[in-house]
């Protein structure tokens, strides 16, 4: 059974459930070929700092995330297929990477598959890489919080901090100990406000899971789009092909995640 993404309530106020508004970027045609994050560093650059790049707009242009502007909220990557969802995380981290210096922005992973991310493990940015499985992927989660509360009051100061949690379900065994729930709610509704943003990637599934409510409190939603959620064996073959939707303030964006 395919999931309704548009089911999800969020940041649309106003918008029927199962409806959504149109796109001004919906009826250009799409590109033949999707470009490498390379090439559109190269060709809109250079960048501010403190921003990142999440995927190409369907009109060509880059979609970007501006870290020193908490408007959008946090982030949460919905999708069937883990091969897409992954394309997404790993365009915004190597983008935060080749843009920002690490004392601007640093960035912390929690996944089971870290070899999916070898590239970057080795960057000055990369701050951890833990598995959902270890009690340190908690305490990550609660030192963070205690981060926030520190800006919050003025007593810590430092540089922008990405906390990606690759495949909630993986991670939300974690949840069990209520201080850690509380600390990663403390992370979605206040993070961004003081620097420290999560993006945490989801299975439809997810959403409606006894947790749903708490990732129902993202600001910024990223889901593949219905159609594109048909065959596993190709979107696996060709992830970055595939097309996704972002949710930014009630206003639908068709986006593609970058070729390396």
């Amino acid at each position: 059974m395919v999931t309704n993404y548009a089911d999800l309530p969020a940041v649309w106020d106003g918008i029927p459930p199962g409806q959504f508004p149109i796109s001004t970027h919906a009826a250009n045609p799409p590109h033949e070929s999707v470009p490498s994050l390379a090439s559109i560093l190269q060709e809109f650059g250079p960048f501010p700092p403190y921003s990142l790049v999440i995927g190409q707009c369907m009109d060509g242009l880059p979609f970007m995330l501006g870290l020193d502007n908490p408007r959008p909220g946090a982030f949460l990557v919905v999708g069937e297929h883990n091969p897409a969802k992954e394309a997404i995380l790993s365009t915004m981290s190597r983008s935060a990477c080749r843009i920002n210096h690490p004392e601007e922005v640093c960035w912390s992973l929690i996944s089971s598959a870290p070899q999916r991310y070898r590239e970057l493990v080795n960057s000055r940015h990369c701050q951890a890489v833990i598995s959902p499985h270890e009690r340190a992927a908690g305490s990550l989660v609660v030192e963070m919080a205690s981060i926030i509360e520190q800006r919050r009051f003025g007593r810590e100061r430092g540089g922008t901090h990405v906390l990606m949690i690759d495949d909630f379900q993986s991670f939300s065994p974690m949840l069990s100990d209520y201080s850690v729930y509380l600390n990663l709610k403390t992370l979605i509704a206040k993070g961004p406000s003081v620097g420290i943003w999560p993006l945490i990637s989801a299975r439809p599934d997810d959403a409606y899971s006894q947790q749903g409510q708490l990732l129902r409190s993202f600001g910024t939603y990223i889901f593949e789009k219905k159609e594109q959620v048909a065959e596993e064996t190709r979107i696996s073959s060709s992830i970055h092909q595939s097309d996704f939707n972002v949710i930014v303030g009630g206003r639908l964006i068709p986006i593609r995640s970058l070729a390396s």
